[in-house]
């Protein structure tokens, strides 16, 4: 599968992270702009946010907090409001197999940063989950594996469930929350990041199953994933256009129409529809893009703003401002530090 250049997180996970740094009393401000707050504030927890936001807050939430394990922290506290239907359909599972092939099926819903999958390993089970998109932080498969130990401990009721992991990253300082949490023997700088298990324990029952509510909810499930891939498609290829299109400085919705082969007042219908606008995508584009290209120490501010369509410096500044809170300067030196 080609990686995607762009994604989407439920919303619920960031609230999560809100959530869990104001329970530590860790500083918010200096994560969460003024604009992403009351998205949380007044947005439903369905609503949809850039993978690489995701990636970014979480980056800023571990150096806020000095802590290189708040993933695995952060994941022992999520509740089944941040995963929304997913996580109250997985609870009605017979037994965690079928939980597992939900994950694979349906994952898409929470993040499409990655696809799961399961392989059979002898006597053991692993469930791996594979990148979509590149240069993401460490820290959202670290989330991911984490919610599923804890999920499945919580959910079967069996706290002495024990599984070996495998990460692509560089191992952290110190590795010793990784072998508490996950109880089993913990990899670094592997090929593939997984999980793995027992086989038995795809056949231990979940506590709340519940055949008919399960039908029920798994229903809902699947029109949340219907109603949200057909925006999202026509989103992703909107924002590949336009970041092959900004630099040009001349990207209108005219031209992505053109470029879709539709009419220009049919995409603004549809933008509409599906609660965004043409001018909302460019902006988040342009934003990735820019958070991306601040991290090149050899790229000035210039050539970012001109990249980004801008005509000169002072405007890409003011955007970026408006976009995250801060300048583009205090962005780089915050990721320099």
């Amino acid at each position: 599968m080609q990686n995607a250049t762009t994604g989407t997180v439920r919303i619920g996970y960031i609230k999560a992270l809100l959530d869990y740094l104001e329970n530590h009393q860790l500083d918010t401000a200096s994560i969460f702009t003024p604009e992403l707050q009351r998205q949380l504030d007044d947005g439903s927890m369905n609503d949809r946010v850039p993978v690489l936001q995701w990636s970014d807050l979480l980056e800023k939430a571990i150096a806020v907090s000095g802590d290189a394990c708040l993933p695995l922290r952060l994941a022992e506290e999520l509740i089944p409001k941040h995963w929304g239907v997913f996580a109250y359909a997985a609870m009605t599972c017979k037994n965690l197999g079928e939980v597992s092939a939900m994950l694979v099926r349906y994952e898409r819903l929470i993040d499409d940063a990655n696809d799961s999958r399961v392989e059979l390993q002898g006597d053991k089970v692993a469930l791996q989950w594979i990148p979509r998109m590149t240069h993401l932080h460490p820290a959202l498969m670290q989330v991911s594996l984490a919610s599923w130990v804890t999920f499945a401990r919580r959910h079967t009721g069996r706290r002495d469930l024990v599984a070996d992991v495998d990460f692509t990253c560089a191992a952290p300082p110190d590795v010793t929350p990784f072998a508490q949490l996950f109880g089993g023997g913990i990899r670094f700088e592997q090929p593939i990041t997984q999980i793995i298990f027992a086989s038995d324990y795809l056949q231990l029952p979940i506590t709340y199953h519940d055949p008919d509510a399960h039908r029920i909810l798994v229903s809902q499930v699947i029109q949340q994933l219907e109603n949200l891939q057909r925006p999202d498609e026509l989103h992703a290829s909107i924002r590949n256009i336009i970041s092959q299109q900004v630099s040009s400085g001349r990207c209108s919705l005219e031209q992505v129409a053109a470029e879709l082969q539709v009419p220009a007042r049919t995409l603004q219908y549809q933008l509409e529809q599906s609660g965004t606008s043409f001018r909302a995508l460019l902006d988040n584009t342009r934003e990735e893009l820019a958070r991306h290209y601040l991290k090149d120490p050899g790229m000035s501010l210039v050539d970012v703003a001109f990249l980004l369509g801008f005509s000169e410096q002072s405007p890409f500044t003011k955007a970026f401002k408006r976009w995250t809170g801060e300048t583009p300067g205090e962005y780089r030196r915050h990721q320099g530090q």
